[in-house]
């Protein structure tokens, strides 16, 4: 059973911390995804902000990852606040697949997404966090209906799917590069 708590930034239990993940594994956690995003979305008739990191291998929770999530959750809540969008749900699961935060927010799914994108782009650490704004038609936004490129590979500046796709640099370097970003875990100042 997952683990559905609300977001709570001193909470000190980090399931799945270091352990490895199978495909399987995975799978089940995709269907998972999938179902919460359909059911919230039938629920509150409005877009849904999705945040999971982008952590390549079989380990999703590496050290630091935990910090990093809760303080990706608390940058999204106060860009969303910030902006005056109202959080009608939330929910966070922390499993060894990895940690999700769904929010259903009441607002322009397009304008949503712009700020999320300012915090996928607002630094080292925030170019780890992978923000979906999905619409009521079950379609994810994409950076491009507002003209920002595709995301970049954090090892190469290329596109990041064409070097995925292509498996232009190995896990164990990514993980590397990932675990430097995590320990120097900053936001740009302006931010």
């Amino acid at each position: 059973m997952p683990d559905t708590q609300a977001l709570n930034p001193n909470n000190n239990q980090n399931p799945g911390l270091l352990e490895e993940v199978a495909l399987e594994d995975m799978l089940n956690a995709r269907e998972r995804r999938a179902a919460i995003q359909r059911s919230l979305l039938d629920e509150f008739h409005c877009p849904l902000v999705c945040l999971t990191l982008n952590i390549p291998g079989p380990v999703k929770v590496l050290d630091r990852v935990p910090e990093a999530f809760d303080r990706g959750c608390r940058r999204i809540l106060d860009v969303l606040d910030e902006a005056g969008f109202t959080v009608l749900r939330q929910l966070v699961i922390r499993e060894k697949t990895g940690y999700e935060l769904f929010l259903s927010v009441n607002g322009d799914a397009v304008e949503i997404k712009e700020r999320m994108a300012a915090i996928e782009d607002g630094g080292r650490l925030g170019r780890l966090y992978d923000i979906d704004v999905i619409r009521l038609d079950g379609q994810k936004v994409s950076r491009e209906e507002f003209g920002l490129a595709p995301r970049t590979c954090l090892l190469c500046g290329q596109p990041a799917h064409a070097c995925s796709r292509s498996r232009r640099h190995s896990v164990a370097e990514l993980v590397e590069e990932i675990q430097t970003i995590l320990r120097e875990g900053s936001f740009r100042s302006d931010e």
